[in-house]
């Protein structure tokens, strides 16, 4: 059955579902409808087709389109890009670039968009540059907008003057005469291995809650999985003779009511990562307690729904808390699963495939820096070597 965009199918009720993008509110987030319930593909298209009639956003009026000349950002950006852009990438690409669309690209949407300059686009950088960051669930004076972060942004403009020049509106990109900022060389955070056994001492087995914490804990830290594709992770996928998982999708999860599942990115995101037999036994001895309490398809589940990933994230900030270890982001999990192969002399290559990464810059730009520390143990290597073949040189050598 061909994929429709916005359409989708619930896994477990196997019913059909759409989700409609109506744009942002005044706070800048994302609006979004869902509606769940219908009994094929094609009603519950049908039923959003009917839903975004009634919205602007999914309009087209032939009559109020300006001539190529006159055309404005927003009406090049709504009448024409979005249609484009939406059948270039995936849904969730697709959504989650409506922010930055919508919300950072506001400083043009009045200017035509033959007039649009570098130095527009520069004045546009450097206002980013002083906004405040908007984090809603810490809030830090004074912090702006990360220069990463500005630059995914102008990368954004730039995809959208690039369709420009393709459809004639403009000749040139004046993106292209804008340097990015410079990077920030931002280190990625980790735990040692020692720091991650520390904090899981602080969670008792005594209760099932805990446990179900400590093996998503422990599944996320020895494999290196981002945590959307373990909550995505059927048993069907663990293979307790091999000792292996196999990983084919990723849950996007918004809310309780509001979740789907999603392809990996990539081809090389489709994998098989060997667990071990320490791992393998733990996570079949959670396979055996989970059905105590029910038969749930998923590895992850503790009563048959799927918990929010910044639960796990603030459980964990509290156990790091209580065992006196600096806190890290759920996804900082990740980065101790390399940190941890990096020290054990694990190979990049190696490193790039467990972690699904499209190529091996991916993996060396993210966490080329964490090989400095294994540096020391090539210098002693070396070392070790030349001292050997001095010592049975100098055993052969006559005195003076």
């Amino acid at each position: 059955m061909p994929k429709i965009k916005n359409i989708y199918q619930d896994k477990k009720t196997k019913k059909w579902f759409f989700r409609a993008y109506l744009g942002i509110d005044e706070n800048g987030r994302k609006v979004q409808k869902t509606k769940r319930g219908y009994a094929s593909q094609k009603d519950a298209k049908i039923a959003y087709d009917k839903y975004m009639e009634t919205h602007d956003f999914n309009k087209t009026i032939p009559n109020q389109l300006c001539s190529t000349n006159q055309m404005t950002f927003e009406e090049f950006y709504k009448d024409r890009f979005v249609k484009w852009y939406e059948r270039q990438v995936k849904s969730q690409t697709y959504e989650n670039a409506q922010f930055i669309f919508e919300k950072r690209m506001q400083f043009f949407y009045h200017f035509r968009v033959r007039d649009i300059t570098s130095h527009d686009i520069e004045d546009w950088l450097f206002e980013l540059s002083q906004t405040e960051s908007r984090n809603s669930r810490k809030k830090v004076n004074g912090e702006t907008l990360s220069k990463s972060y500005i630059n995914r942004i102008r990368g954004h403009l730039k995809i959208v003057l690039d369709r420009a020049v393709k459809e004639g509106v403009i000749a040139k990109n004046p993106v292209e005469d804008v340097s990015s900022l410079p990077s920030e060389n931002k280190k990625v955070e980790f735990w040692e291995h020692s720091e991650f056994q520390k904090v899981m001492n602080e969670l008792k087995d005594d209760k099932i809650q805990t446990h179900h914490r400590k093996i998503v804990y422990e599944m996320l830290f020895y494999t290196g999985i981002r945590i959307g594709e373990l909550e995505a992770l059927p048993w069907s996928n663990v293979d307790f003779e091999k000792n292996t998982i196999t990983i084919e999708k990723t849950l996007i999860y918004n809310t309780k009511d509001d979740w789907y599942f999603s392809t990996p990115k990539t081809k090389c995101a489709y994998r098989t990562i060997g667990l071990g037999k320490k791992l393998s036994l733990k996570l079949r001895q959670w396979y055996d307690l989970q059905k105590r309490i029910g038969n749930f398809e998923y590895v992850a589940q503790l009563d048959g729904t799927f918990t929010p990933p910044y639960s796990f994230a603030n459980w964990l900030k509290e156990a790091a808390k209580k065992a006196g270890v600096k806190p890290i982001k759920l996804h900082a999990l990740r980065h101790s699963h390399v940190a941890f192969l990096i020290e054990q002399n694990i190979q990049p290559l190696s490193i790039q495939e467990r972690l699904g990464h499209a190529n091996i810059q991916i993996t060396l730009g993210t966490y080329g820096h964490l090989y400095a520390k294994s540096d020391q143990q090539v210098v002693s290597a070396i070392d070790n070597v030349q001292e050997g073949a001095i010592l049975s040189k100098n055993d052969n050598l006559l005195p003076v």
